[in-house]
């Protein structure tokens, strides 16, 4: 990937984290890559392009480099989860979740934007749901409806992010993953 490129997303990240889709400027971006318009133009038709891009490259894979350790675990898994739940080292109190602030922000408002979004949404959805079934067949927690509880555990992540980003501190996050994780300790099968 050429270093002119590479920069562009870079600084489109930053920028549509900072200030959302609709707030970015176009001319931040090229200012903060230190790139020309005409450069932008050779990778991307246009900023719609670019973000879209961006989300795929940079988006995508934060999300997936997050929860990647549960694909590989097959054992003590319930407490890996709840260890990757309740990290916040790699989290942005002041600016949020970006896949939720995108979700929230484009995802009604362009086709383009709600299907990749959503795609990035299901899939993690997913990863939590075979996470769960996979801690049931190890035999560490009961039967439980994996679907609801996916989405239940995005929306607790989701919104404990979205409360702390208001307060700008860690906060209210550690105390809502504390929470949850006494949630899917409940889960866990008595010996």
């Amino acid at each position: 990937m050429s270093d002119i490129r590479s920069r562009l997303i870079e600084a489109t990240f930053q920028e549509v984290y900072s200030k959302g889709y609709n707030g970015a400027s176009l001319a931040s971006i090229l200012e903060s890559a230190k790139a020309k318009k005409g450069s932008m133009y050779h990778y991307f038709s246009s900023k719609k392009e670019m973000v879209l891009v961006m989300i795929e490259e940079k988006i995508r894979t934060r999300v997936e480099q997050n929860w990647i350790k549960l694909e590989n675990c097959d054992k003590d898994i319930l407490n890996l989860l709840i260890s990757i739940i309740k990290e916040s080292a790699n989290r942005d109190f002041t600016k949020g979740c970006p896949l939720g602030n995108l979700l929230q922000e484009c995802s009604c408002e362009d086709k383009d934007f709600s299907d990749i979004l959503n795609e990035i949404f299901s899939n993690w959805s997913s990863l939590f749901e075979q996470t769960l079934k996979k801690a049931h067949n190890n035999g560490e927690i009961i039967e439980i409806n994996y679907k609801n509880t996916a989405l239940f555990l995005i929306s607790s992540i989701e919104g404990a992010l979205l409360i702390s980003k208001q307060s700008g501190s860690s906060k209210e996050f550690d105390i809502c993953m504390n929470q949850l994780e006494l949630y899917l300790l409940g889960f866990k099968k008595s010996s």
